[in-house]
């Protein structure tokens, strides 16, 4: 019935007009097969639009002479411009201010839109607050216009209706589809322009059912199965989901219909909401590209820019520039934010740039160079972007028909982003991309329809568009009606006078009745679901779908989710091993400390070179704040003439914090990096330097208090051979204690106990490692000296506490309690060589010494796959259903 309308409406020279753009679009592409299936090979375009395209061009035909239309863009820079003359704190910073400024404009269409009296400025007389503000701001708006010569899309329909009542001649009559509620604005603009009609809603659905989900991710599953079960049974079905939130569960929606589609078919859905511009990969690139010619990314966005392949000409340009960023992380080089300037000054000998590379954008830069240097319009930058991006080679590959698609999506934003020139204004490079990425971001972006016979939508974005099936996701009583705030720059009088959107509940409750009604008369068979609990909070369902569709039903076996769902790994038990091949290990006892925590932790360190990087900081990250400490501690303690050999060296002192602070002078110099000194702030470094004096001096002053000792080393290396393996050593410190025996020291400054040594699988064995198999003595202690503010002490076990450490210790020190013994260094040792016989014969399993600690620790488990390990043994333990779950 609906087919047969339209086309006879069309057939007498009438318009249609469709709510949306998807709708217009839906009705286009019905019309043109049922041209095709008249075996037609040619047919005139029909008069189907949109609203907002219906407005623009009667508008244009009638009321244009010689103002101008503004587009979004352009309004919107209209408005933040006049609140960029506020004093307010919050109209300075950019991004608070253009949101306030898409809130003002969103204000003035609802005057616009429903109650055009106030308007005038005459009518807003008493608004205070901020509608008072907002009132300033349009009187402000309304001039700037004035001078401009333009108009708002918003007031386009006013001026216009303002001609058509004062024009007698006939026009086409008009069809509107797809339309929940008419615009008091709306509604009379269609009276003044002759006969109207809306398009003819099809027969209520012949079943409506509504299922209540145990959660989310089981609705999301029902629905996906339901549609391959209607596929199945007829391969030509049309099928419409309506999502609540389509947009934020997007990710979760389209994993339940991959999962529920064949492997490797072809997608049989798609989404009608599109995604921000500014997220399609190639419009990404090409921002950061543009950014980094003069300014800095991220970490983060270089990381990712250096991962796709439109920043290289070819595949070795992609590997070498990722090679050149992990060289310099493992040089220490890691910064949080990288100008091309410094990454490409830093040297690293085993990774270097690719000279085309360095050609290309270093032409692009002086391009760039030779026409920043004086303000340009934004046609003007506009024009010279498509020369950067060209100069600097991108995109650096051919091109696929989404990202062609996306690319002339791209030269879209660039041209709106020109016509913010309209003002004649000139502005800096750093500004007119702020405008870009301002309108990449509320752009919208979707790949050319498919025509997939599932469509997936918002429950407005489905005006218009009919189906054989219909399912609306998420009917809870909180989300259908969805509820809304009034808008804050209105008086709420105003508002609910006129009967503007979220001004009351009852206007809610109307409009989402309005959509439920179409809804069930798009489709013969519509189904509505909700989950019982949602974010592990319990909902209720929507009195409005229960009123159309009875209380809510539990899934049908078919469609309820019955066991886990299975892991898209494979697990697969390997049990061979590949025995080290060499008599050394590089790393020392981190690769046994490695073997006890995981051995497969180890096997990926020691012998694949793996290697999990941190984020890079601001300020000193923990590892160079360590490597400070230590090289302080070195020299304060590396003997006569300018450190200390033993407690008498450190009772003479006649200046301790004056001594310590040369100590760490020289450290600061000598051993951080210039390039990560050239970076921070000389204030920063500064206080850096006073936190370890301080540190360092309230160090040695505990130590002072111990019995008499000697130094014997400091940094000292070793080289052990444990179970046939060589393993290079290297110890913070050995004292020689009262007793004649050896201590060793080893420098932590987080939090650490001896328990990291309790057997079976300790979590460090560096120093029972370098006590049982370096020392060749007996030792009499095994230390942490831990050194944090106010908490400084040592951690450990020592033979005779007393006798040899501290005088007076109380009895219930752990020091005192644990003491060390011959026994437990025989047992260590034997737990050690152990170890290393497991990493010489190629022991490799993920088994961490505790889950999920050691795994958090480790930063390794995209290689050993043990968390798909564990779901995957989960499931086989729990059998079925939510309750093994």
């Amino acid at each position: 019935m609906e087919g047969t309308q339209i086309d006879q409406w069309l057939g007498s020279g009438g318009l249609i007009l469709a709510a949306s753009e998807r709708a217009a679009r839906a009705l286009l592409l019905a019309y043109h097969q049922r041209r095709r299936a008249e075996a037609l090979t040619a047919w005139p375009t029909p008069a189907i639009h949109t609203w907002s395209g219906f407005v623009r061009s009667a508008w244009e035909a009638r009321c244009a002479g010689d103002r101008m239309l503004l587009s979004a863009a352009q309004e919107q820079a209209l408005w933040s411009g006049i609140l960029a003359r506020e004093t307010h704190l919050t109209t300075l910073l950019a991004g608070p201010r253009h949101r306030l400024a898409a809130m003002a404009m969103e204000a003035h269409a609802l005057l616009c839109g429903y109650a055009p009296r106030y308007l005038r400025q005459q009518a807003r007389v008493g608004w205070d607050r901020d509608a008072g503000a907002f009132s300033a701001w349009l009187s402000s708006f309304d001039a700037a216009c004035q001078k401009a010569r333009a108009v708002s899309p918003a007031r386009a329909p006013l001026e216009l209706l303002t001609r058509l009542q004062a024009d007698a001649s006939s026009r086409p009559p008009l069809l509107l589809a797809g339309f929940d509620r008419l615009l008091p604005v709306q509604r009379e603009l269609v009276r003044a322009w002759g006969t109207e009609h809306e398009l003819e809603h099809g027969e209520p659905a012949e079943e409506i059912r509504f299922y209540a989900a145990p959660d989310e991710a089981a609705e999301w599953g029902a629905c996906a199965a339901w549609c391959m079960e209607r596929l199945a049974a007829n391969p030509q079905a049309r099928l419409l989901i309506v999502a609540q939130q389509a947009g934020q569960h997007r990710g979760e929606l389209e994993r339940a219909f991959l999962r529920a589609s064949a492997p490797e078919a072809k997608p049989l859905f798609e989404f009608s909401l599109g995604i921000p511009l500014a997220q399609a990969p190639l419009a990404r690139a090409a921002s950061l590209v543009l950014r980094w010619l003069e300014g800095a990314l991220q970490e983060h966005e270089l990381d990712w820019l250096l991962s796709t392949d439109f920043s290289a000409a070819d595949m070795p340009e992609t590997r070498a520039l990722q090679a050149h960023m992990r060289a310099l992380r493992a040089a220490g080089l890691a910064r949080p934010a990288w100008t091309w300037t410094a990454f490409t000054t830093q040297a690293t000998h085993t990774a270097p740039l690719p000279d085309a590379w360095l050609q290309r954008m270093q032409r692009a830069r002086q391009l760039l160079a030779a026409t920043r240097s004086r303000p340009q319009s934004p046609p003007e930058w506009a024009a010279l972007v498509p020369q950067l991006l060209h100069a600097a080679g991108f995109p650096g590959k051919r091109l696929s028909s989404a990202e062609h698609q996306a690319w002339q999506r791209w030269q879209q934003a660039l041209d709106t982003a020109a016509s913010l020139g309209f003002d004649g204004r000139r502005i800096a490079w750093t500004e007119f991309l702020a405008d870009l990425a301002r309108i990449l971001a509320e752009l919208l972006y979707a790949p050319e329809s498919a025509s997939a016979p599932i469509q997936i939508t918002g429950a407005a974005e489905s005006a218009g568009l009919t189906a054989d099936a219909i399912w609306f996701l998420g009917a809870t009583e909180e989300s259908w009606p969805a509820a809304a705030a009034a808008h804050p720059l209105l008086p709420l009088a105003v508002q609910r006078e006129h009967g503007m959107p979220h001004a009351t509940p009852q206007l809610d409750w109307q409009l989402a009745q309005s959509i439920t009604t179409r809804l069930t008369a798009s489709a013969p068979l519509v189904c509505f679901s909700y989950a019982r609990r949602e974010n592990g909070v319990e909902t209720r369902p929507s009195r409005l779908a229960m009123e159309v569709a009875g209380s809510p039903q539990p899934l049908p076996d078919e469609l309820a989710p019955h066991r886990l769902p299975q892991p898209c790994t494979e697990e697969y038990a390997d049990t061979s091993s590949i025995p080290f091949p060499h008599a050394s290990v590089p790393g020392g006892a981190a690769v046994l400390s490695a073997q006890s925590q995981c051995a497969f932790k180890a096997f990926a360190q020691a012998r694949l070179r793996a290697r999990s990087w941190e984020p890079a900081e601001f300020g000193l990250t923990a590892q160079q704040r360590g490597l400070l400490l230590h090289a302080v501690l070195h020299t304060v303690w590396s003997g006569k003439p300018d450190g200390l050999g033993s407690r008498a060296d450190l009772l003479a002192l006649p200046d301790r914090e004056g001594f310590v602070a040369a100590h760490v002078e020289r450290a600061m110099r000598e051993k951080l990096n210039r390039a990560v000194r050239e970076r921070m702030p000389q204030r920063y470094l500064a206080l850096e330097s006073t936190r370890l004096t301080r540190l360092v001096t309230e160090w040695l002053g505990y130590e002072a208090a111990r019995v008499d000792f000697t130094v014997e080393k400091t940094e000292a290396p070793g080289e052990a051979a444990v179970a046939g393996l060589m393993v290079s050593l290297r110890l913070d410190r050995i004292d020689r204690l009262a007793d004649g025996s050896l201590a060793v020291i080893d420098y932590k400054t987080g939090n650490v106990s001896a328990k990291s040594w309790e057997l079976p699988r300790p979590e460090d064995v560096q120093l029972p490692l370098y006590a049982g198999y370096a020392l060749h003595e007996e030792p009499g202690g095994l230390l942490f000296a831990r050194l944090r503010a106010g908490q400084s002490r040592f951690e450990g076990q020592v033979r005779d506490a007393e006798a040899t450490l501290f005088p007076r210790l109380h009895a219930g020190s752990t020091l005192m309690r644990r003491p060390l013994t011959a026994e437990q260094m025989r047992m260590w040792r034997e737990a050690i060589a152990q170890l290393a016989r497991d990493f010489v014969i190629g022991r490799a399993e993920a088994g961490p010494r505790e889950y999920p600690e050691t795994c958090e620790r480790c930063g390794l488990y995209a290689l050993c796959r043990i968390q798909e390990s564990r779901l995957a043994s989960a499931t086989d333990e729990s059998g079925e259903g939510e309750d093994g779950d």
